[in-house]
């Protein structure tokens, strides 16, 4: 109603002009919105794109360009032949260390016999595993194993597996008609293997008996290393036969001047008993007493005799029952 005339004024209903404006303007914000937002999508793509080309490297390793080269220091060339010359002579060193060994070896105290209160000693021993490094033993430990290798520090010597101590031995071995064949090749590789463990200062003789002595024909006390060869040379001219007395044997061996700190005897068989009583009397005439290391070889008939020669001068007894 008007306020001044009082009359009726009609006007359109307001939320209608609303919703028809509103559903006239909609679709045109709409597609205004959709375009300016895929022309954004698409220049963001391309400045991302561009980016992308500037900023990598596409050239990779299996393109056709090459890499820059980069120096990153110098190394220094080291020539591998260089020490050709520094390379030692095996054999050389060998001797030299031999040579260094024995000259140590001879200003070492020398230790007297073992005193002759020392108790009687035996053992059997089954050579079949034990063979001397001069034999084809394949690898077997050797005989001088047993006996801890004292000699080769100047201590002594081991015959047979039997160790002594002293400077001067001599070797009494039996070569009667029973050693023949590969008993006394044994035996003979026992006695070069013997030498094996004497150190320098060390002396030694070697006497063979049968039904009389056979004495190496260098006379004296001789020197382990300078006459090993001469002995194998002349071992290979002594052969088996004859019977079993030893008695001469022992006079040589105590008539040497001076007479030995150790005696090693062996035989495989049965002696005449007067020898034990013999062999005790000399020993007394010697004028000092002669430790006598006995061995029986293979048979044990003369095993009491031995055992009384060994106790008498303050020796060992060992049985050998093979090879």
């Amino acid at each position: 109603m008007c306020p001044a005339c009082g009359g009726i004024v009609r006007l359109p209903e307001a939320d209608v002009h609303e919703k028809s404006q509103l559903g006239s303007n909609s679709g045109g914000s709409w597609i205004s919105g959709s375009i300016s937002g895929l022309v954004s999508l698409l220049l963001h793509m391309t400045l991302l794109l561009t980016f992308a080309m500037v900023t990598c490297d596409f050239r990779g390793g299996g393109g056709g360009a090459e890499g820059e080269e980069i120096l990153i220091g110098n190394l220094p060339q080291v020539q591998l032949n260089e020490q050709d010359d520094a390379m030692l002579d095996a054999e050389a060193a060998q001797a030299e260390a031999a040579s260094e060994q024995d000259s140590l070896v001879d200003t070492l105290e020398v230790i007297t016999p073992l005193d002759s209160s020392a108790g009687d000693f035996s053992m059997d021993l089954e050579l079949s595993e034990f063979r001397p490094s001069g034999g084809d033993g394949g690898g077997a430990p050797e005989v001088s194993a047993l006996s801890g290798g004292g000699g080769a520090l100047g201590q002594g010597a081991s015959f047979m597996g039997l160790q002594a101590k002293g400077t001067r031995f001599c070797i009494i071995a039996d070569c009667s008609g029973s050693m023949e064949g590969p008993p006394l090749d044994f035996l003979k590789e026992e006695i070069l293997e013997t030498l094996s463990t004497m150190s320098t200062q060390a002396r030694f003789q070697l006497i063979f008996f049968s039904s009389r002595a056979i004495p190496y024909p260098q006379t004296g006390w001789r020197h382990p290393r300078r006459d090993r060869a001469d002995l194998a040379n002349w071992l290979q001219s002594v052969s088996a036969a004859g019977g079993t007395y030893p008695t001469p044997a022992f006079q040589q061996a105590f008539q040497m001047s001076p007479p030995p700190d150790v005696i090693f005897f062996m035989t495989d068989g049965l002696f005449d008993q007067r020898a034990v009583e013999e062999i005790a009397s000399m020993n007394r005439q010697s004028g000092r007493n002669v430790q006598i290391h006995t061995i029986s070889f293979m048979d044990t008939s003369s095993e009491p005799l031995m055992r009384r020669i060994a106790s008498d001068s303050g020796g060992r007894y060992r049985h050998v029952a093979g090879f």
